[in-house]
C-alpha cells in the first residue's frame, strides 16, 4: 500500500503543478463576481478528476488477466508515466508557456458573461487535457491494480482528486476566509506566475519524471 500511496502522490504532484488551472483560478477570483464562478468551477474541477480517476480504476478492473505481480505493473505504469512526463516537460521548456498563456487569455475574455454552470463545466473540461487524463489513467490503474476493499479504493479516489486539484482548492479556500485580504497576494501571485510559472512548471514535471523513472527502474 505505501508504493501504492507514493504513486499516487507523484501523480498528484505532477497533475497540480500546471499554470492553467492556477491562472484560471486566480482570475476568477480577481474577476468583479467571483461568487458566480468560484465555487462551481471548485465543484467542476473536483468532480472531474474524481469521474475520471473512479472510472479507470473501476473499467481496469473489468479487463482480462489481471496481473499476479502488482508491485512489477506499478512499477511498470510509474515507469511509462515517468518517461511522457520528462517528454512534456521539454516540450513545456520550449514552448509551453507561450501555449499556455493563449488559453489563459482566451478564457479571460468570457469570464464578464459566464454563467456559474459554465464555471462548473470549465473545471471539468480542464480534467480532459491530455496530462490530466494521462495521470488520471495511471492514478486509475494504479488503485485497480491493488484491488483494494471499496471503501479504501473511494478515499484513495478522493485523495488524489483533492490532491491533484491543490492548485484550484487552496486559492480558493485562501479567498473564502478572507476575500479582501487575499487580492493583494492573488494579484502579486498571478503576475509572478505569468512571468515564472512556465520554467517552474516544466522544471518540476522533469523532476517528477526522473523521479517517477528511477522508481520504476529500483522496484524492476
Amino acid at each position: 500500500m505505501l508504493s501504492t500511496v507514493m504513486s499516487l502522490a507523484l501523480f498528484a504532484l505532477a497533475g497540480a503543478i500546471s499554470t492553467v488551472p492556477v491562472s484560471i483560478t486566480i482570475m476568477i477570483l480577481l474577476s468583479p463576481n467571483p461568487r458566480r464562478g468560484a465555487l462551481p468551477f471548485l465543484i467542476g474541477s473536483v468532480a472531474g478528476s474524481i469521474l475520471v480517476v473512479g472510472f479507470s480504476a473501476v473499467g481496469l478492473q473489468f479487463l482480462p488477466g489481471r496481473p499476479r505481480r502488482q508491485d512489477e505493473v506499478l512499477a511498470w505504469i510509474s515507469l511509462g508515466v515517468g518517461v511522457l512526463l520528462i517528454g512534456y516537460a521539454v516540450y513545456l521548456f520550449w514552448h509551453g508557456s507561450q501555449a499556455d498563456n493563449a488559453v489563459v487569455g482566451k478564457m479571460k475574455a468570457r469570464f464578464q458573461s459566464a454563467r456559474p454552470w459554465e464555471y462548473a463545466v470549465l473545471g471539468l473540461g480542464l480534467n480532459l487535457r491530455p496530462k490530466s487524463v494521462l495521470l488520471a489513467v495511471a492514478a486509475g490503474a494504479v488503485i485497480s491494480v491493488r484491488e483494494p476493499p471499496w471503501f479504501q479504493g473511494t478515499l484513495l479516489v478522493l485523495a488524489y482528486a483533492v490532491a491533484v486539484q491543490s492548485a484550484v482548492v487552496a486559492p480558493i479556500s485562501i479567498w473564502l476566509r478572507s476575500p479582501e485580504r487575499a487580492q493583494a497576494p492573488l494579484t502579486a501571485i498571478y503576475a509572478w506566475m505569468q512571468r515564472h510559472g512556465g520554467v517552474i512548471a516544466a522544471s518540476a514535471t522533469l523532476t517528477i519524471g526522473v523521479l517517477l523513472v528511477g522508481y520504476g527502474i529500483a522496484q524492476l
